[in-house]
């Protein structure tokens, strides 16, 4: 590797969200948030869902949704550890790797740039999924937070992680898929490729460099030479 190389390496990286990004789980949660709910009474709708906040942590999320709907949120023990063997359950066993992200990770290496996701999983369930989707053979860095919290990852969880793993004053693209991500990424200094989903696709994502419906929908190149400034 040139001295050229090596400084590239150090100076620019690719992040991206791993169970929103590269595994689609917010459609599972959804379907099990929503059959959680449903044994208080209350029919979840995607739109119920989306204006929820969608928090990672499952208890936060049942209670939000209960509470939007003017249910207590009491006794809900049973239902959130339903969501969390049901997420868990499709991360081990059923996820697939986005296959427009697996061809940007691969133009991203080709170049020499270092590839690392972050999680707001529990700890065994996001190196299951790791496994599961190959990103470790792929030789990405998993970044578990110290605190994952009902929103996340804003700015400051954002910064706590980049210092992490020693990418602060990296030129950093982001991919991401909601607006508290992207808010939060930009605000590090990152710039962003935002691919919502379902329950995202109305949010504001100003500041982002592209808002892609999928990532097959732009050749890796042409992704990285619009972010990473080379």
């Amino acid at each position: 590797m040139s001295a050229a190389e090596k400084a590239t390496r150090t100076t620019h990286a690719l992040i991206f969200e791993l169970e929103y990004v590269a595994a689609k789980t917010r459609a599972v949660e959804f379907e099990s948030v929503k059959s959680a709910v449903g044994t208080k009474g209350v029919e979840l709708s995607p739109i119920m869902f989306s204006r929820s906040g969608m928090s990672p942590l499952h208890r936060s999320a049942v209670t939000d949704v209960l509470t939007q709907a003017g249910k207590k949120a009491d006794a809900i023990e049973k239902a959130v550890a339903e969501v969390d063997k049901t997420v868990a359950n499709y991360c081990e066993n059923e996820a697939e790797l986005d296959s427009g992200l697996a061809k940007l990770i691969k133009a991203t290496q080709e170049r020499g740039i270092p590839v690392v996701t972050f999680t707001a999983l529990p700890v065994a369930t996001a190196k299951k999924l790791m496994a599961r989707l190959g990103l470790d053979a792929l030789g990405v860095e998993l970044i578990i937070p110290e605190e994952v919290k009902e929103s996340f990852p804003r700015a400051d969880d954002w910064l706590k992680m980049l210092k992490q793993c020693d990418k602060e004053h990296s030129t950093l693209v982001a991919v991401v898929s909601s607006q508290v991500a992207c808010k939060g990424a930009l605000t590090a200094g990152a710039a962003c490729i935002v691919v919502p989903d379902e329950y995202t696709a109305f949010q504001d994502f100003s500041g982002a460099k592209m808002v892609l419906d999928s990532l097959e929908d732009e050749k890796p190149n042409a992704i990285l030479d619009l972010t990473l400034r080379m």
